[in-house]
């Protein structure tokens, strides 16, 4: 947690360093660094993709650490069962979906709010929710709260509009 938020501080000094950024590439490398920790924990894993890159401008690391985040939670609050989805859509988005309880509407909002807790007594420190926050405004964005096609929890982590190069305005 302290190096997450000595990222984010280190984001908050500027985003002139923002570079071109492969939400597919980050999505994939999040899958493949914790799909073993899924499977020890009873887990399913899977990584979904629309294209084979969606470009973003952004901080690799720190969108990286985002997702982390995402997958970490489905692996600690989805119920132990079912399968964990990580998909990379062309409307530039991350979706990390579980097969768990679900987050109820009326929490939906609140969670993201720091060392708010879904469920007392559990892992964490009610932090992680709030770093992605950040981390996404800090690239124009934001995520969002919703529920899986199973009825569990599905975070969606969603990028501004692509702008036209060299017109300001926004592409497609």
């Amino acid at each position: 947690m302290a190096g997450q938020l000595l990222d984010l501080q280190r984001l908050d000094q500027g985003t002139d360093a923002f570079v071109a950024v492969d939400l597919v590439g980050v999505a994939r490398r999040v899958v493949l660094e914790l799909a073993p920790l899924a499977f020890a924990a009873g887990y399913e894993m899977s990584f979904e993709h629309d294209d084979e890159a969606v470009v973003v401008t952004g901080d690799q690391t720190s969108l990286e650490r985002a997702v982390t985040n995402l997958v970490q939670n489905a692996i600690d609050h989805g119920r132990r069962r079912g399968t964990i989805l990580v998909r990379a859509t062309n409307d530039r988005c991350i979706e990390v979906s579980d097969d768990g309880d679900g987050i109820p509407p009326t929490e939906r909002d609140q969670i993201f709010e720091p060392f708010h807790r879904l469920h007392q007594g559990g892992r964490g420190a009610g932090l992680g929710l709030d770093l992605v926050q950040s981390i996404m405004r800090l690239h124009g964005g934001h995520v969002e709260a919703d529920q899986s096609l199973s009825g569990g929890a599905c975070m969606r982590m969603v990028f501004p509009r692509a702008e036209v190069a060299g017109s300001g305005a926004p592409a497609g």
